[in-house]
């Protein structure tokens, strides 16, 4: 850390600590409330989604809290989702594709470039090993891949895209009680290939896995209405750049509440609101929304 400083300066060290920002640490591996009980074979999902972000507070791992820092987010995302049955067992696949911009970001009084483009896309298969329909229990597991096709300059803070490869897995528990409470939990690892065109003078970027824990309660009203309140907390990631570590790490501790309804028996709207309670190694969320709808066919 001391002696990227020297090398670098408080502007360089910034450039090194923005390679992930807020918006994509949610990554394709959030989950919602309800999305791991599985649908027929043949269904499938067509899902839009727009995210926001204001992002306050840049804090250094190892290092201290700058305040009065900020960034803003927009992402809009594009998902597919098509279920079938492997060997008797519920499965599928999805792609998922995002564009935004991130604006408006600036860390001890320096102004960050805007960002604007695609995120690197998200390639997804899943299998239900374990389904009880009499005790409402479902079991998934999930990997992801994600090329580096994003956006992505190394003379800009701030990108979309990663310049990277990324993976991940997942595994799921959907648990029913009763006919109105219900529960997802989800643990993930994404796993990190390295940057070798980081920022100019040809440094690499290399990262530890993300450990993910996600947890929803969720209640319903009524067939077509729900409520849920959930927790999401991110572990590890601690970035190197050429061997020496950044102060930049993917430690979020996040509490949320989503409401959904169907508004026909095809389309369902979705909002999410969320704020980041603990944060190190990066920006803090102080307000983040979802709104998402699906269509069923």
């Amino acid at each position: 850390m001391i002696r990227l400083l020297l090398q670098l300066g408080i502007g360089g060290l910034i450039c090194l600590l923005l390679t992930m920002g807020s918006a994509t640490r949610a990554g394709a591996q959030e989950i919602e409330p309800y999305e791991f009980v599985p649908l027929p074979a043949g269904t499938n999902l067509i899902l839009g989604y727009y995210v926001y972000g204001h992002n306050t507070d840049f804090n250094i791992a190892r290092g201290s809290t700058v305040k009065g820092s900020g960034l803003e987010i927009n992402v809009g995302l594009a998902r597919y989702v098509h279920y079938f049955d492997v060997a008797g067992h519920p499965a599928g696949v999805q792609f998922i594709q995002g564009f935004g911009a991130l604006s408006g970001g600036h860390i001890d009084g320096q102004r960050l470039n805007n960002a604007f483009g695609a995120q690197d896309t998200t390639l997804s298969a899943f299998i239900w090993p374990y389904v009880n329909t009499a005790t409402k229990t479902n079991v998934i597991t999930a990997g992801f891949i994600n090329p580096p096709i994003g956006s992505y300059d190394s003379r800009a803070a701030l990108n979309l895209g990663g310049n990277r490869w990324r993976g991940t897995i997942e595994l799921g528990l959907s648990q029913g009680l009763g006919e109105n409470l219900a529960f997802d939990a989800a643990f993930d690892v994404q796993f990190y290939g390295d940057n070798t065109s980081y920022v100019p003078g040809n440094r690499r970027l290399s990262q530890d896995p993300t450990y993910r824990a996600q947890l929803w309660a969720n209640w319903r009203w009524s067939p077509a209405f729900t409520t849920s309140i959930g927790y999401e907390g991110f572990f590890g990631g601690s970035q190197q750049v050429n061997g020496f570590f950044d102060g930049s790490k993917t430690e979020i501790q996040r509490v949320r509440a989503a409401a959904a309804l169907f508004v026909t028996p095809r389309i369902q709207t979705l909002l999410e609101l969320n704020h980041d309670v603990h944060v190190v190694g990066g920006f803090k969320q102080d307000f983040g929304a979802t709104v998402r709808v699906l269509y069923v066919f």
